[in-house]
Formats: structure tokens, sequence, C-alpha cells
């Protein structure tokens, strides 16, 4: 069984902001803790992003996680968003593999509209579903051609526009799944190194 869902937030990206985090799709509702990008208690990435925001967690529920999360957002000047803007979801799976994208997240709409943003980093490049993959896809709709090289990560590129250059970054993907190639501490590090480097 397939349903087609619409993304739930627009791009959330703090004045000023120099990096956008550019992942696939929220989860399946059923595992929201609140109402907000990566809301899956069992993903790492607010767990990265805190660390490197030198700042403990102090909720995870509800409207106070999400003015927690909102917070450090805005004081690294961090953006976030999805590459999927609609997708179709197999059996309710929460797995990339279970995503089959419709339309895309409008990539280059939001670095025009922001135009501080000189750095994209994907959380994802494994398979067909992934970050990086979609973007290329959704690239190739606005005739652009790219691809990113193989190698260990982190995978890097330019998409060289109009009147700027964005670098492409990469990284292993904070979700629990992908924990086993990599340690939290490593992944930490890997972000921060790409995150801090544009503060």
């Amino acid at each position: 069984m397939t349903e087609n869902e619409v993304h739930p937030w627009k791009a959330y990206i703090p004045p000023n902001s120099k990096t956008l985090i550019v992942g696939t799709f929220p989860p399946t509702k059923r595992n929201w803790s609140y109402d907000f990008f990566y809301p899956n208690k069992q993903n790492l990435f607010w767990t990265v992003i805190s660390a490197i925001n030198k700042s403990a967690l102090e909720y995870f529920s509800g409207e106070e996680a999400v003015n927690e999360r909102i917070g450090i957002l805005e004081n690294l000047k961090l953006g976030v968003t999805d590459m999927g803007l609609e997708i179709n979801r197999l059996n309710g799976n929460s797995l990339d593999e279970n995503l089959s994208p419709i339309e895309y997240m409008d990539i280059l709409k939001i670095l025009n509209e922001h135009p501080t943003i000189n750095k994209l980093i994907f959380t994802s490049s494994s398979g067909p579903a992934s970050a990086a993959r979609w973007f290329v896809n959704y690239l190739k709709t606005r005739n652009i051609l790219h691809r990113f090289a193989s190698g260990p990560k982190p995978l890097r590129s330019i998409l060289q526009l109009e009147h700027r250059s964005v670098e492409l970054v990469v990284l292993y993907s904070p979700s629990r799944r992908a924990a086993n190639r990599i340690s939290l501490e490593k992944l930490i590090e890997m972000y921060e190194h790409e995150i801090r480097g544009t503060v």
C-alpha cells in the first residue's frame, strides 16, 4: 500500500544563514515527537547539532522542543530543509528506500531567496533514495547536469550559479541505521567542521 504525502514544513532559514542542511523527507507521523524537522528522537541529527552548539537538549516533545531547536539553528546561522516536496510512501515506512519523490523542493529558488547561503550539506547519498541523489535528479529538471564523485565522505563539489558558486558537501546520515558506519563522535566532528567553517 502506498500513499502520497506533502512536506509539512517550509524550509527554516534564519537571517544571514551561510549553510543549509538538506535531508530527504520527514518520517511517518506516528514517529514524530514534535512538529519540526527531524522529529524522530531515534535520529541523531539534533544530538549532533546541539553538540556543535555546545548546548544540551532539554526538551524532546511539543512546542518547547521546536522552540529549542529553532534557537539552535538561529545561533548557528544554519538553515534546514528537505529534497522531497511531495512523495509516495510505501507501507507507511520511514526508510528512504520506501520513498519515491513526486515533486522536489525548489532548492534553486531557496538559494535565490537567501543569497548568503554558500554551502549545502546533504545528509545522505547511499542508493537512489537519498538527499544527494534527489538533488542531482532535481537539477536535471532544471537542465543542470551534476554528479558527485564516489569515495569516502565528505564528498565535495561546486554548483556554479549565475551570480555565485555554492559548495556542495555530502556527509554521513545522522540516522541510527547509519551509526554502525561512523561513531557519534566522528559524526559530530564531521558536521562541526562543515558548519563551524562557515559560521
